[in-house]
């Protein structure tokens, strides 16, 4: 899930295991809604990442959040942004979902439209859900498995739904498809009188997945907001984003695209049937303020209780940091992502390895850890795999940058050299173009015209960034984007779901994939083929190991910071903690206010 996606997405999000690192305090257990024994009264610095801040009971008012940017998508199909992920737990539920547990506790998946954990076979290619009684729709109709079912067949309109990660995980998990990624099945629109025979619905109460080969991770996927269900009378394809169907605590009173979104409750929601949420405010509003200084500026005034979208720019976080009843407001935890820049092999000269090889060798990886905020926005990374998962390397440094990872020219150009360039090329390289985005495509461009490598700008909306630019292979092309400066943390906690959106050549999808570089090495692909076929945690390491080192040989994934997070939440706010569920951003759906405002 990459940065803004889904994250990225990812949301993208989430990286579910990404607080691990940051959850050495522990955090108790947790109950209904976030309650937890790990619990810290009034604020101090980084509380939020292993327990729960301003604990309390008391409803009423409303959460102000803002973001820099509007969600890819409000449609549960169409979203990999991380914090729009987030986004969808306050409205949205899925069969299964994280626990509202900080910290590394909220890795644990729990039921939640569903009334207890799977049945599955022993191969893990069956599985059978029985959904709770009493759940219904915003409203009022009952909730049952055909909506559940529904949701899956919408996956298959690659078309409309090419955002999302249908495509990397259960398009041809769940039908047969040819060698080149194409299901048999086309979905509901297109084939509306046909069926997805793997999922069958006995009754309302019971679904029951039938899986084209072992999946052993496939209760993750259970909890992705991909795999919510849809009410298919109404259902408006592309328009569905605009007024999506609530099966959460909230549901959607007005959206103004790009300008702002008001949740207000849902009245046929049950608090007896979700263990997951616990709706305290009556309303939430999210305000797009598109300067990210002014929006730093209104959340740190009050008039915002926090920033949805990701982090403090790092020229509000001194003045922060440097008063103590402000930085006990503050939270930097782990994120688990990876900030990196995409090479694409499929544009002149990138084509050849050794001009990709320049560019890793002569990037100024130091310099874009400064500008992302220097401590408080993590460390230098030389490999993709961030180190709180399996297949992290620590010493593993294929491309080393040079003294104080500044770059190292001679090797660059040596590499332009052996590559047919030897006083470099042209490139064009995109970015987003809010927050630090200009400055670090400005940093970039720098340091690789040391050796001769000019870069041209592609400024991208943050909206459509990954979701309509730089994911789409034939836009890649025709504006020639040779680089783009991302980020990426695992859908779930698992190697796999960190790697198989962005390195699988399954995953490629010419109408929208996650796989930006669309690398397709055989090695690489059986490699994750393989790994969520096994449980055995050794095999997966290993498994893990493999890939990391081979999307490095390919040298389309240029990582340069492992990310940390910066956060600053109004003191009015109650029960914040940051979700193990996403591992990036607070759990909105169960924080409140103090002051019922």
């Amino acid at each position: 899930m990459s940065n803004q996606r889904r994250v990225a997405r990812l949301a993208a999000v989430g990286a579910v295991g990404a607080l691990a690192l940051a959850a050495c305090g522990g955090g108790g257990s947790s109950q209904q809604g976030g309650a937890s024994s790990g619990s810290a009264a009034g604020g101090m610095y980084n509380a939020a990442a292993t327990s729960i801040v301003n604990p309390s009971d008391k409803t009423g008012g409303t959460l102000k959040l803002g973001a820099t940017g509007d969600c890819d998508s409000f449609d549960p199909a169409n979203t990999y942004y991380a914090w729009c992920w987030d986004m969808q737990r306050i409205f949205t539920r899925t069969l299964l979902g994280f626990a509202p547990k900080p910290g590394a506790d909220g890795s644990e998946v729990i039921p939640d439209l569903a009334a207890a954990m799977p049945e599955t076979n022993a191969d893990k290619t069956q599985w059978t859900v029985k959904l709770q009684s009493g759940l219904k729709w915003d409203d009022g109709k009952p909730i049952t498995s055909k909506d559940v079912k529904y949701g899956f067949m919408r996956l298959y309109a690659t078309d409309l739904y090419s955002a999302g990660p249908g495509v990397a995980y259960y398009t041809c998990l769940l039908d047969k498809c040819d060698d080149q990624g194409s299901a048999t099945y086309k979905g509901p629109y297109k084939d509306p009188t046909g069926d997805l025979a793997s999922i069958t619905t006995p009754d309302d109460q019971t679904i029951k997945f039938t899986l084209q080969r072992p999946f052993s991770d496939f209760q993750y996927l259970l909890a992705m907001p991909t795999s919510a269900p849809v009410p298919k009378a109404r259902d408006t394809k592309d328009k569905y984003a605009l007024a999506p169907a609530s099966s959460g605590p909230y549901k959607i009173e007005a959206y103004k695209q790009g300008q702002s979104v008001s949740f207000v409750r849902n009245t046929n929601w049950d608090q007896a049937t979700d263990k997951i949420r616990t709706a305290r405010v009556d309303k939430i509003t999210l305000t797009i303020v598109s300067s990210a200084d002014d929006l730093d500026a209104r959340v740190i005034k009050g008039d915002i209780d926090a920033i949805a979208d990701g982090n403090l720019q790092p020229t509000s976080r001194k003045g922060l940091l440097d008063d103590p009843a402000k930085k006990a407001n503050v939270d930097n935890p782990v994120s688990g992502f990876t900030r990196y820049i995409a090479v694409f092999q499929t544009v002149a000269p990138l084509t050849n390895k050794a001009c990709r090889e320049a560019v890793f060798y002569a990037v100024n990886k130091a310099e874009l850890l400064q500008l992302r905020g220097g401590s408080t926005a993590g460390e230098v990374s030389n490999t993709m795999t961030p180190p709180t998962l399996k297949g992290w390397q620590k010493d593993f440094n294929p491309y080393p940058s040079g003294p104080g990872g500044t770059g190292d020219l001679e090797k660059a150009k040596a590499k332009l050299a052996e590559c047919g360039q030897p006083n470099g090329f042209a490139l064009n390289a995109a970015y987003t173009n809010v927050g630090i985005g200009p400055k670090l495509f400005a940093s970039l461009q720098q340091s690789l015209g040391r050796v001769g490598i000019k870069l041209s700008a592609i400024p991208g909306d943050q909206k459509t960034y990954y979701s309509g630019l730089i994911n789409v292979p034939a836009n890649v092309l025709s504006k020639k984007i040779g680089l783009a400066i991302a980020g990426w943390g695992p859908d779930y906690p698992s190697p796999f779901g960190f790697w198989n959106s962005i390195a699988n050549g399954k995953s490629i999808n010419p109408s929208g994939t996650s796989n930006y570089v669309s690398l397709n090495d055989p090695e690489v692909n059986a490699a994750l083929d393989a790994m969520p076929a096994t449980t055995d945690p050794a095999e997966i390491e290993k498994l893990a190991t493999k890939v990391d080192q081979g999307v490095m040989k390919d040298a389309v994934y240029l990582p340069y910071v492992f990310d940390k997070s910066f956060y600053y939440r109004n003191p009015r706010l109650t029960n914040v903690y940051a979700s193990g569920g996403t591992g990036m951003y607070y759990d909105y759906v169960n924080i409140g206010v103090s002051d019922g405002k």
